[in-house]
């Protein structure tokens, strides 16, 4: 792969990573978002067996930002960055699924950070909780179906 070309899919990599943002901040400013960056560039040089765990470990971060970010008063970014999080379990979940390759350690990681949604929802408004709900549920119907595909019959 090219220069140009690796650039452009750095650049691909973080968008979504700042999207949601409206200050003109980058990743070395905030630890959580540049650290989110290094796993999703580490996710794209891995093989698609070994991006699952990275793919869930990106979404727990996720949760992180978007608790330091619902804690500063911001409840839009911190919205913005659960989706996020829930695309990366679902991202997590696939490549874990597809490959049948370190399912559990996916598995784990989701139900951490399904947990970890649960509790940063408990301390927010009545008013932000239900998409927060909505992520825990998502996140349990990926985890269902890893186990599922673990110890399930193949016999359908």
């Amino acid at each position: 792969m090219d220069t140009a070309c690796k650039f452009g899919l750095l650049l691909l990599m973080l968008s979504p990573c700042f999207a949601h943002t409206t200050s003109l901040q980058t990743p070395s400013a905030d630890p959580g978002l540049a650290h989110i960056a290094e796993l999703k560039i580490k996710a794209e040089q891995k093989g698609e067996a070994d991006r699952a765990r990275i793919y869930a470990d990106i979404a727990h971060e996720l949760v992180e930002v978007a608790n330091t970010q619902f804690t500063n008063g911001d409840p839009d970014k911190g919205q913005a960055s659960i989706q996020d999080a829930v695309s990366y379990a679902e991202k997590a979940a696939t490549s874990a699924e597809v490959k049948g390759h370190k399912i559990k350690n996916a598995e784990i990681t989701l139900r951490e950070t399904a947990r970890r949604i649960e509790e940063v929802r408990k301390t927010l408004d009545v008013d932000n909780q239900p998409p927060l709900k909505a992520a825990v549920e998502r996140l349990e119907q990926l985890r269902k179906q890893l186990l599922q595909r673990m110890f399930g019959d193949d016999k359908k």
